[in-house]
């Protein structure tokens, strides 16, 4: 024991102040810690440290004079009523291990971080916490047991604590990754993005070799829509462990992002041979086939991802695969079926379309005006409000529909498409053009608005226009220019 404090007093001699505070309170927490498993004299001896550190420290003082009874100045009655409060390390036996070797390995570093570990897995959080605090008492460098103990505080909700110790942790090993990916995630629970970032690039330093930090920088810029500088990491983190599966369906998804159909499928495909059963992978690979216009296929992965949960989400977009193929009737069916559930203006509207292709004007008056009932400021409805009086011959309230429609202001970008589609159906291609190019203006990052302006031009067989904002997409929305520029931090 003498030794161990001569090495402690040699340590205090050349640390910083900085460094002391936080070495003071690490010592001063074990203090604690030990006091609620009942073993005082591990708990004075700690709270001596922290004094040796720090003479001033207010909880130590206040500790150790609840620690030392005040109805004695005698040294050796102090030592005896403190020993007698010990609890006895052979509390802590494993059964089936000889006595003397449960000693030896119950006073390990190892053995209570693995211990701690476990209650971790049981959820056990307050027993895991007294396991990780004796783990580094007897090892204070243990950073794999300071890094848990982070991690464990984080479950209970102490944020404060959780990055205390993942600091802690990586203070002490500047090779060991861990505590910089859970400090990144820790901040960026707490909305600081700036952090959450900070601390990926120092994980990818500390080791350029872990796939987890690759796919959180991927998921990182996924998270503010740059999904072009996402790629690469999701590439690298797959090239560094084949078999981990979370980066081949964000790599999908950021695929679809910059319209890399192609792509994001074979992507979305890997990621279903290691996990099956996912049935948001199959609405992924779904939705690819549905804006290549393969609805086949679309219905076909849908289906799939209904088949392994039977939500009316996954309906819905059933439904509107089948209504794109002409399959009216079945279209309708499914829509009626989540009708109850789903009481929007676009399941109203589309049931209206459904009854609108089958001739059943009727039917689709009444489920168009239901859809302006739940939201009166989408000129789409009342356009499709206007073709079915069109089709009943009644051209008073044609016309009524129709000027409702065009006078509407659009809000969002998608009645900026619509206003654009009103336009060409009625032969009116330069308002439709405008229209589009109003949206984009309002809305300079919406690439909805930029694509269907290409589909206009494509439709009117403008070439040059066409090009020139398919550059326009591929440059502002699907440049790989950053990527040159993020991966250098590998």
């Amino acid at each position: 024991m003498k030794k161990i404090f001569i090495m402690i007093l040699i340590l205090i001699l050349y640390i910083s102040p900085a460094f002391s505070d936080e070495l003071s309170d690490d010592y001063f927490d074990i203090a604690k810690n030990y006091i609620e498993l009942g073993e005082t004299t591990k708990a004075l001896e700690y709270v001596n440290y922290v004094l040796l550190i720090n003479p001033k420290h207010s909880g130590a003082i206040k500790l150790k004079d609840k620690l030392i009874p005040q109805e004695t100045n005698d040294d050796l009655s102090r030592t005896a009523i403190i020993m007698s409060r010990q609890k006895s390390l052979s509390d802590l036996a494993i059964l089936d291990i000889p006595k003397i070797d449960k000693y030896k390995i119950e006073n390990t570093s190892e053995y209570y971080n693995k211990q701690g570990k476990q209650f971790y897995l049981n959820e056990e959080y307050d027993s895991a916490i007294q396991s990780f605090f004796r783990a580094i008492s007897i090892d204070n460098k243990n950073y794999i047991a300071y890094n848990n103990l982070g991690l464990t505080y984080w479950m209970k909700n102490n944020l404060d604590s959780a990055e205390k110790y993942f600091k802690k942790s990586a203070q002490i090993s500047k090779y060991y990754p861990q505590p910089y990916i859970n400090l990144a995630l820790l901040y960026k629970q707490k909305g600081d993005m700036d952090k959450h970032f900070t601390y990926l690039k120092k994980a990818l330093d500390v080791n350029p070799d872990n796939c987890w930090t690759y796919y959180l920088i991927g998921d990182y810029y996924s998270s503010i829509n740059n999904y072009a500088a996402s790629i690469p990491y999701y590439i690298d983190a797959i090239d560094i462990n084949p078999t981990f599966q979370p980066p081949y369906l964000a790599l999908g998804i950021s695929y679809f992002k910059t319209d890399k159909y192609e792509q994001s499928i074979a992507a979305v495909k890997n990621y279903l041979e290691l996990n099956p059963n996912s049935d948001f992978a199959y609405s992924v690979l779904a939705k690819n086939y549905y804006i290549m216009g393969d609805y086949p296929s679309a219905k076909r992965f849908m289906s799939k991802a209904f088949k392994i949960n039977p939500s009316n989400s996954y309906r819905l977009e059933i439904a509107k695969i089948e209504f794109n193929n002409k399959e009216y009737q079945n279209a309708l069916l499914n829509f009626q079926i989540i009708e109850p559930e789903y009481q929007y203006a676009e399941v109203y509207n589309y049931i209206g379309l459904c009854n609108l292709m089958l001739k059943r004007y009727e039917l689709a008056v009444t489920n168009f005006n239901k859809a302006i009932v739940a939201d009166s400021r989408r000129p789409i409805y009342y356009y499709n409000l206007a073709q079915c009086y069109e089709a009943l011959d009644d051209k008073k309230k044609y016309v009524q529909y129709m000027n409702i429609a065009m006078q509407i202001v659009p809000i969002t970008y998608q009645d900026y498409i619509d206003l654009s589609c009103i336009y060409y159906n009625t032969s009116k291609i330069n308002s439709a053009i405008k229209i589009l190019e109003t949206g984009i203006e309002v809305n300079p990052d919406s690439k909805p608005l930029y694509m269907a302006l290409m589909s206009l031009y494509q439709q009117i067989n403008d070439n040059v226009n066409y090009n020139n904002i398919k550059n326009t997409i591929e440059s502002r929305f699907n440049s790989d220019e950053q990527k040159k520029t993020f991966r250098m931090f590998k």
